[in-house]
C-alpha cells in the first residue's frame, strides 16, 4: 500500500470512532437521502461532446472526446456505484471522463433506476432495453465493453447473464460478494473492523430496499449465483479490507469452473480503491482499464 492510502485509511478509522461521523456515517446518510436527481459535474461539458437520452423517464448520458471527429469504434456501458439507493459520484465522472478521453471511446453511462421506489430487477429489465435500443444499435458487440463498481457491477454481471448477445469484455470492480443472511452475514460481521467505509447494516439496508421482493441468492442480485458459461472476458479489481472480501474466492471459484478468462488485481485496499485517482494504486488501476479496453 501506497503511504498516502495507509494515511487515509487510518484517518478514517480514526473519523469513525466519531459519534455519527466518518466515512461509514456518511455512507449511510448517502444511502438514506431521499434523492435521486441526475446531476452532471461541469467539467464534463469540458473537452467532451454531451448527448442526453431518456428512454421510459431515466436518463442515460453518451459522452465522447471532442477530438474525435470519426465515429467511436468502442462504446463503455458505465453502471455507477451506489447500493442501487444513491447517484453517481464525481469519482464515477472523472473516470468516465478518462476513458472518454484516452481511449477515445464513447461512454454510455446509465443512471439507472434507484430504490426504494424501484428494485434491481425493475433497473435491470430497464438496462436491458437500454443496450439493444441504444448501444447494439450502433456498435458490434465485441467492440463494448462493461464497467460497474460496488453495485454497479453485480448489475453488469447479471445483464451479461441475462443477454443473448453479450459484449466483448467487462470491468469489474468490487463487487456485493455474499449478501445472503445467516452465516454469510456473520461473515461479512467479522470481517467489519477491517473495512473503513462500508457497514453490514448498510448491506442490510441495500437488501431490504434495492433488493426488495427479490431472494437474495438470485443471479439478479448475486454473482455467486450467476452462471457464467461462455462468459466474456473479465478485468476484475478487489480489495482485502472489503466487508465483501471474505465471499470473493467463491466468485472467482466460478469463473475458474466456467473457464472464463480474467485477470484480478487484489490489494490491501478499502471497497472502491481502483476508481481512487488520489491514491497511486487507483490511477495504475485506470491505467490498467485503458490497456485492457484499447
Amino acid at each position: 500500500m501506497s503511504l498516502i492510502y495507509k494515511i487515509a485509511e487510518k484517518g478514517c478509522f480514526l473519523l469513525n470512532r466519531l459519534p455519527g461521523g466518518g466515512p461509514k456515517g456518511s455512507m449511510s446518510g448517502d444511502l438514506s437521502a431521499d434523492d435521486s436527481a441526475v446531476k452532471i459535474p461541469r467539467n464534463m461539458y469540458s473537452g467532451l461532446n454531451v448527448k442526453e437520452i431518456n428512454l421510459d423517464g431515466f436518463l442515460c448520458h453518451r459522452f465522447r472526446s471532442k477530438k474525435v471527429n470519426t465515429p467511436c469504434q468502442k462504446a463503455i456501458f458505465f453502471l455507477p456505484g451506489g447500493g442501487g439507493m444513491m447517484r453517481a459520484t464525481k469519482l464515477h465522472y472523472d473516470t468516465a471522463k478518462r476513458l472518454a478521453t484516452e481511449i477515445s471511446a464513447e461512454v454510455i453511462f446509465a443512471h439507472y433506476p434507484l430504490a426504494p421506489e424501484y428494485n434491481v430487477r425493475f433497473a435491470l429489465d430497464w438496462l436491458e432495453k437500454l443496450y439493444f435500443s441504444e448501444i447494439l444499435r450502433d456498435y458490434n458487440p465485441e467492440d463494448i465493453v462493461f464497467i460497474g463498481d460496488s453495485a454497479g457491477a453485480n448489475l453488469i454481471l447479471s445483464l451479461t447473464c441475462r443477454l443473448n448477445v453479450r459484449p466483448g469484455s467487462l470491468i469489474v470492480i468490487s463487487p456485493a460478494c455474499g449478501l445472503e443472511y445467516g452465516k454469510n452475514r456473520d461473515i461479512r460481521l467479522e470481517m467489519e473492523p477491517y473495512d473503513p467505509i462500508l457497514t453490514v447494516a448498510m448491506n442490510d439496508m441495500i437488501a431490504e430496499n434495492w433488493c426488495k421482493g427479490v431472494p437474495l441468492d438470485s443471479p439478479d442480485i448475486s454473482p455467486e449465483s450467476i452462471d457464467y458459461t461462455d462468459f466474456p472476458p473479465m478485468l476484475f479489481f478487489y480489495g482485502t479490507h472489503e466487508v465483501f472480501y471474505p465471499h470473493v474466492k467463491n466468485y472467482l471459484r466460478r469463473l475458474k469452473e466456467a473457464n472464463v478468462r480474467f485477470e484480478s488485481v487484489e490489494k490491501p485496499m478499502c471497497h472502491d480503491w481502483a476508481l481512487v485517482k488520489y491514491f497511486p494504486e487507483g490511477r495504475q488501476a485506470i491505467n490498467r482499464m485503458v490497456e485492457w479496453i484499447s
